[in-house]
This record gives structure tokens, sequence and C-alpha cells, in this order.
């Protein structure tokens, strides 16, 4: 039986601090209670759904946008009701 997904060991960490400091504005990434109220709205924003795509390119000073597996994982942890 598969794991479910948990904010603190599967999702917190996709955020890199660059990631988390250039949120600080919308959300606190690295707050559980923050990204929960916010997931549908960062879900939007890492398919580039709405706004840039999130987070932006090295060459925008951001971490990169995340791997479709990444997305999914985050779309699958929204889908399974936001466990911490």
């Amino acid at each position: 039986m598969e794991k479910p997904v948990s904010f603190a060991a599967d999702i917190l960490p996709l955020f890199t601090p660059i990631d988390i400091q250039h949120m600080s504005w919308f959300c606190d990434l690295s707050s559980y209670a923050d990204v929960k109220t916010n997931a549908s709205e960062i879900l939007k924003r890492l398919k580039g759904v709405g706004g840039a795509v999130m987070p932006p390119s090295p060459t925008k000073g951001g971490s990169g946008p995340w791997s479709a597996e990444n997305i999914a994982l985050f779309s699958s942890w929204i889908d399974d009701g936001c466990p911490a």
C-alpha cells in the first residue's frame, strides 16, 4: 500500500528557499496553513494558468518550472485533502 502524500514529507521540500522568498507577497510557501488555503491558486500557477508559470526560470531569478511529476504530486496532495 502506497503511503499518502503529506505536506511535511513531500510538498514542502519541493519549494526552494528562493521560491519561498519570491512568493512571500502572496503566501508563505513554508507554511502548511498558507499552502493549504491557497493550494488551488498555487496549482494554477505551477501549470502556468492565469499568469506566468511558477517558479520562474533561473534567468528570471527562480529555480525553474516544476517537472510534470512534481505538479502531479502537488495535485494528488490536493485531491487527498491536503494532509499535513
